[in-house]
């Protein structure tokens, strides 16, 4: 508040105590206190007053229909990442994959291996790009110099894998280690095999692997996304089951014929042999009738 502002209450109070009208001290000054009051009623003593607080602004809906691309950088230096994390996504190369990183078709760059990341730049590759890249070791700066030793996961060496010992077909108590039942039918598929092993606890007893049953699981209702793909895999699991039936009802018949012809081999035989039998005894009778003549009766 200027002190020019304050020159006209002033001059109110002093004319005001100067008043001829009889009036008691007290009076006076609360007279003199009220025209010094600042408020509403009082414009001229009353000062420019801003604003403490800041308005809000109106709140403005975003568009529903644009899709927010969350570019940027998902991983900063010397963050730890695992194989597959992104690092970095983007719309164009401002980075480009480096040490054990690899980039996607949409230029996004992420991790092939487990370690640090670093951002960095490699005059020898290329003088103005810039890289991004992972190693093992968090002291670690990229890039390597030149002819360096190459780095690997937990100093890990090359080694041959030595072969698998063959396991002998008949174990100590003189009992097969493996048994394989076929599937059903004359010609039975190789999917419905099963392999059974010798159980190691020495129970004698044979069991499936674990690895061998999830094999036996099939899927009932496949969830796929795509119609045409469902109705594709619809058609071949029907074509696959009509192949099936009709082997089935194939193997039927022919165990059918096959039954029926060794009965009617049995049956032929049994004839022959019937045959036989009454051919061998007519000729013994005939040769014992010529050999051995009923007696005569002299007269």
């Amino acid at each position: 508040m200027r002190i020019v502002q304050l020159q006209r209450p002033i001059v109110a109070v002093a004319s005001s105590i100067t008043r001829t009208t009889p009036a008691t001290p007290i009076r006076r000054l609360q007279e003199a206190l009220g025209q010094l009051r600042i408020g509403a009623s009082n414009a001229a003593v009353e000062g420019r007053r801003h604003a403490s607080v800041k308005s809000q602004g109106a709140y403005r809906l975003r568009d529903s229909n644009t899709i927010p691309k969350k570019l940027g950088a998902k991983k900063s230096g010397d963050s730890y990442v695992i194989t597959g994390n992104i690092i970095f996504k983007q719309r164009g190369t401002k980075w480009f994959a480096g040490e054990n990183c690899g980039m996607g078709r949409d230029h996004t760059i992420f991790a092939l291996a487990s370690g640090f990341v670093k951002y960095y730049r490699d005059p020898a590759r290329h003088p103005k790009r810039q890289y991004i890249g992972v190693v093992f070791d968090k002291s670690d700066t990229l890039p390597y110099p030149p002819h360096a030793m190459r780095k690997r996961r937990l100093n890990m060496l090359a080694s041959p894998i030595p072969p698998a010992q063959p396991e002998p077909a008949l174990s100590a108590s003189g009992i097969p280690t493996q048994v394989v039942r076929a599937g059903p039918g004359r010609r039975p598929h190789p999917r419905d095999e099963r392999v059974l092993r010798l159980r190691r606890d020495g129970s004698y007893a044979y069991a499936e692997e674990s690895w061998r049953l999830g094999t036996l699981v099939r899927t009932a209702k496949r969830k796929t996304g795509s119609r045409r793909v469902a109705m594709r895999h619809r058609r071949r699991r029907a074509r696959a089951i009509g192949l099936e039936m009709r082997a089935e009802r194939e193997d039927k018949i022919a165990r059918r014929k096959e039954a029926l012809d060794a009965r009617r081999a049995a049956q032929a035989r049994k004839w022959r042999e019937y045959r036989a039998r009454k051919a061998a005894e007519g000729g013994e009778g005939g040769e014992g009738a010529a050999k051995t003549s009923p007696p005569t009766v002299e007269a």
